[in-house]
């Protein structure tokens, strides 16, 4: 609980520093800020045959907090908290807190692609927890994605997001292949992904 406290005060916390060493361009015109909530679908991997963001029959889903903060029309940075905490297979369940620079890629009337690379940490409770074979802990996750806003006017825009974690240092508990009498070393890290969609708000904009 102290750490996700922790990176949860990080990821709102960098943005707020990030806005008071960029005054000159707050002042400027330049400086943007929104933020919003979406509805997450996550292929949790944990359990999953395969990689498809809508190819488990356990998806996780679960609300999004998300924060941005634009220096400039082109680039700044993005904040979120995401808690998969519903459909989960006997009481799985992945939050994530992630913070990081975005890019925009396009923009085409009101419609704006930007390219997004999140850093922070990774929390899982694997089913049936804590029965024997089953975990719960925290890992260093990075996230690249991509998010695409809609504005339906100058203060609300419609947002579609893909996201890809890659959790580098988990590893699942062994497992026994009786076919070969062998026990088999889970530690090829876990790749969760998926997409939200939601609503932000500009709180600050040029």
């Amino acid at each position: 609980m102290v750490k996700k406290i922790g990176f949860i005060a990080l990821i709102f916390l960098l943005p707020a520093a990030l806005i008071a060493q960029n005054s000159e361009s707050a002042t400027g015109g330049e400086a943007r800020m929104t933020a919003g909530v979406e509805f997450s679908s996550f292929n949790p991997d944990w359990g999953c045959v395969n990689i498809n963001p809508f190819g488990c029959s356990d998806e996780l889903y679960g609300p999004t907090a998300v924060f941005d903060f634009d220096m400039h029309q082109k680039y700044g940075v993005e904040a979120e908290a995401r808690w998969l905490h519903w459909h989960g297979s006997d009481g799985q369940v992945e939050s994530n807190y992630l913070a990081g620079p975005r890019y925009r890629m396009f923009r085409y009337h009101r419609l704006n692609g930007w390219f997004k690379l999140g850093l922070g940490g990774g929390w899982i409770t694997t089913p049936d927890y804590p029965a024997a074979g089953s975990l719960k802990g925290s890992y260093f996750v990075y996230a690249p994605g991509g998010t695409f806003n809609y504005r339906l006017n100058r203060e609300i825009m419609i947002r579609a997001d893909y996201e890809y974690q890659i959790w580098p240092s988990f590893a699942g508990p062994p497992t026994y292949n009786s076919t070969s009498g062998t026990v088999v070393q889970n530690n090829s890290g876990l790749t969760p992904n998926g997409i939200s969609v939601g609503i932000v708000y500009r709180l600050l904009s040029q």
